[in-house]
Parts: structure tokens; sequence; C-alpha cells
């Protein structure tokens, strides 16, 4: 008998055990959540506002600015895929005979290169390619049909962006007093002066636009009658079919300006570049994940992820369920910070009544934004995820539970835990091991189905960061809601 399958830890079934809810309503793993020490809030990738740092290659890690990436369409110069297989393709050395070009009667050798896959073994060579006598560039590319037919909508719809947009501003200064100030920078009356008073000759316009948004001449499309064209070659029904020399539908998906028929027309295309993140609150445009700028670096400058602030709860036991008979269950809490906390249980319904009491203290203190101070917080609402999600009931303890800081070297200290002065009460704590604790509750399944049960915790943050203006260490109370998925019945 084979043993049984053992889930990955990184699988969706196993990281939705435990679901923490977001301030938007969304429930998310404590791995895909971060804590703004500003807001003193968790936010989920709903919840924060990506920015992107910088462009690079996966493959030469190549750093590329932002202007040329987008002249290069987001793709890298140097490195190509494989159109067979979508593997990165290499470049390989070979000799080859050819004429001196001072005696053509002797043939000397000479370095060519060409391009290889080293997992299907296709080639440039399958194709037609010519040898290339540098190791980089130079590949000969497909031309694109369209191409002058596409750059000519997009500079047509370009100029018509453009002229509604002076419209709309238009509109907006209609019957309105405007001062000196607003006038020469809407029209660009400083500019002027300045190169007036320098001696320097007034800016002139490039070929083409005299006039500011106006549209660009283009023909109309022209349609072709579907009758006359040719759907499928006629080679198909007279000689037989070979798949193996048909492109299959992603390898066509993969070139849509061209679509290749067959094997023998696909071309090498051009790797892909990544971007580098930095993720800000949207409430406070605070940084809470910002990477290092090196493309080979795996390190962040900024890593405000929720399992560094939030307690980290993990089912670590749980008995039989059976509808309407109590079951225990022992949860596994560990404290990611540096300083020690105190645990509390609330119900779904106290720490609902505790939330809506801090959002009428957050209407008198609303938060300012780091980069403009004048402009509007902005959070994304989402749908509440936890209404009637909860089936099963639990008994939660009334007594606290103080989990110790987290030390690095209590793995190799044969002492016990220095619990503070605190007492725990041994109908809850189960076991104990530096700062985590195993705690045991009970669980009563109500019906068949899945089983889910949800709590609150609350516990006393540190801020161990110092802000500008003081010194002081900064506490506060952080109210969380939780849910256990505990299996079906």
């Amino acid at each position: 008998m084979a043993p049984p399958p053992v889930s990955s830890p990184f699988d969706s079934s196993v990281l939705n055990l435990v679901r923490y809810k977001c301030s938007c309503g969304s429930l998310k793993p404590i791995c895909r959540l971060y804590f703004c020490r500003h807001c003193l809030d968790i936010r989920c990738g709903f919840c924060v506002s990506h920015e992107v740092d910088s462009h690079y290659c996966p493959n030469c890690m190549e750093n590329m600015p932002s202007a040329e990436a987008r002249l290069k369409k987001n793709r890298c110069a140097n490195c190509f895929d494989c159109p067979h297989c979508s593997h990165t393709l290499s470049t390989r050395a070979t000799s080859m005979a050819t004429p001196s070009p001072d005696d053509p009667t002797k043939m000397v050798a000479k370095k060519v290169y060409y391009l290889a896959c080293a997992f299907c073994r296709w080639t440039s060579r399958d194709i037609g390619l010519p040898d290339q006598t540098v190791a980089s560039g130079g590949w000969p590319e497909q031309d694109n049909c369209s191409s002058e037919r596409i750059s000519a909508l997009q500079e047509h719809y370009r100029a018509i962006a453009q002229r509604e947009k002076i419209e709309k501003e238009s509109r907006r200064f209609l019957g309105r007093k405007l001062s000196y100030l607003q006038l020469s920078d809407k029209y660009g009356l400083t500019t002027v002066v300045n190169r007036k008073r320098a001696g320097l000759p007034p800016l002139s316009l490039g070929p083409g636009r005299e006039e500011l948004g106006r549209p660009v001449e283009i023909s109309p499309a022209e349609a072709t009658d579907l009758d006359l064209e040719q759907d499928l070659p006629i080679e198909l029904l007279t000689e037989p079919l070979n798949l193996c020399s048909v492109t299959q539908l992603p390898q066509r998906l993969a070139q849509l300006e061209v679509q290749p028929d067959t094997i023998t027309t696909i071309f090498p295309r051009h790797k892909h570049l990544m971007i580098k993140r930095s993720q800000r609150c949207r409430r406070c445009e605070h940084n809470l994940s910002k990477p290092e700028y090196n493309p080979t670096s795996i390190k962040f400058k900024i890593q405000l992820a929720a399992y560094y602030h939030v307690p980290d709860i993990v089912i670590y036991r749980i008995g039989e369920l059976v509808p309407g008979k109590v079951a225990q269950l022992v949860i596994k809490v560990t404290n990611p910070t540096n300083t020690g906390t105190t645990l509390e249980f609330l119900s779904l319904t106290k720490l609902r009544e505790l939330k809506d009491a801090d959002k009428e203290v957050e209407k008198e203190d609303k938060p300012v934004s780091a980069i403009n101070p004048l402009r509007q917080p902005s959070i994304v609402t989402a749908v509440d995820q936890s209404i009637g999600l909860a089936t099963a009931q639990i008994a939660l303890p009334s007594s606290k539970v103080y989990l110790p800081p987290r030390d690095d070297a209590a793995e190799f200290d044969d002492g016990g835990v220095d619990l503070a002065g605190h007492t725990d009460d041994r109908e809850l704590v189960v076991w104990r091991k530096s700062n985590k604790v195993g705690l045991r509750l009970e669980v009563t399944p109500t019906t068949g189905g899945e089983q889910v049960v949800g709590f609150g915790i609350q516990y006393h943050y540190t801020n161990t960061v110092f802000a500008l203006d003081s010194k002081e260490v900064h506490t506060a109370t952080m109210r969380i809601p939780v849910f256990l998925s505990l299996g079906s019945i």
C-alpha cells in the first residue's frame, strides 16, 4: 500500500486552513498579508498600490530604464525564448570552413554562432536562420505586415486623446477668472519670456505638430470578401497530414503578429522583461514592501510582511469531528516579534462592537498621506467574505496567554521559558517552547459539510521603530479576526 501523499506547504489547500480577515473584508493566509505600522492595520494585495521600480531581464540580469523598456516592448534585445517549448535559448559556437580572403583557394576555420535549446534540442538551423559571426545580436526577425497600419492607428488615437484632454481642460476653466500664473503655466508664457530674456530663439514645433491635438490623416480599412479568401491550403486534401510539422495553439498565440502554421516558420522570440515592484499602503501611502534595485539580490529594503508582526496560528491537532459532540482542537501560536505580548480571544460579535467603536475614533483622527498631505486617502473595500462563513461553534477561554519574545538562541538553552511573572491556565496551555505555545480549544460541529470556526485575537503590538519627531516606543492594541477550516464531515 502506497503511503498517503504529503501536501506541499505552498498549496492553496494548506494555506487556506488558517485565514486572517483583512481590513478590506477579504480573507487571506498570513503569508499574503502586509502590516502597516503607521495605520496599525493589516493589508492584502488589494489594499496596496503597486509601483514599478525597475525592469530587468531574468536571464542576463540586465537592468533597463522604463523608457527603453517601453521602446523595446518590454523584451530583452539579447536573450531569446525557444519558439517550440518556451525555454531559454543558449548561444552555441562552432567552426565552419570558409575561403580565405587573402587566398580563395585555401580554406580557413571561421567561428560562427547559432541558437540552441537545451531542453527540446531545437536550433536556429532548423528553420534556416543563417549563423552569426558575433555572439550577441544580429539575428534576423520576422517583419510584421501590419506594423505600418498599427503605427498609424496609434498616432491617430493619440491625437484624438490629446484633443479631448484640451477640450476637457478648457471646459474646466470656462467661466472662471484665471490669474496670470495660471495662464502662464497653461500656455507656456513663462518659458517664452525666459528664452526671450536670455536671447535664445523661440521654440519651434516639430513637423506635423503645428496644431496640437489635430487628428492624423488615416485611410479607412478596406473590407475583404471571406468567400474569396483561402481558408485552408490545398495540400491538406492532397497530401497525408503530418502532425509533427504543424504548430500547436500555444506556439501560434506566442507569435500573434504572424501565427505560423508549420514548425519551419517559427522564429525565436525575445525574452519578456520582469519587474521589481514596491507596494504602498493606500491609506497613508507609506512603503510596505520595497526591494533592492540590484536584480541579482533577493533582499528587501523595506518588508513589512504580516508574519513578522502578527501572531502566527497553525492547526496543531484536531480530534474526530461528530455533529453535536465536542471535539478537542489544539492550535500552535507563535510570536514573531522581539517583544513579549499578551494574547486574548474574542468572539466575532464582541470583536465587531470594538471595531465599530474604533471607527468612531478614526473619524476624528484621519491618516495623512506620506506623499501629499492634501491628498485624500483611498482604501478599497471588498465584499465581506466572513459573512455566514462560520459553521461550527467554538468555546473561547476567558484567560489571557502570555507569548514570550522571539529569541533565536532559545533553542540551545536548556532552561525553561521566561513567563515574565505570568501564570498559565493549565486547562488552556498544553505545551510551551521558546516563543511558541500550544493552546487547547473546544469546538462543536453543528451540521455536516465544511466545518469553519471564527474568532478574534487581541494582542499588544509594540512599534520598535522610532519616529522622526519622538524617541518613544509606541504600543497599540490590535484586534484581528481569524477563521480556521477544520475539515468536512
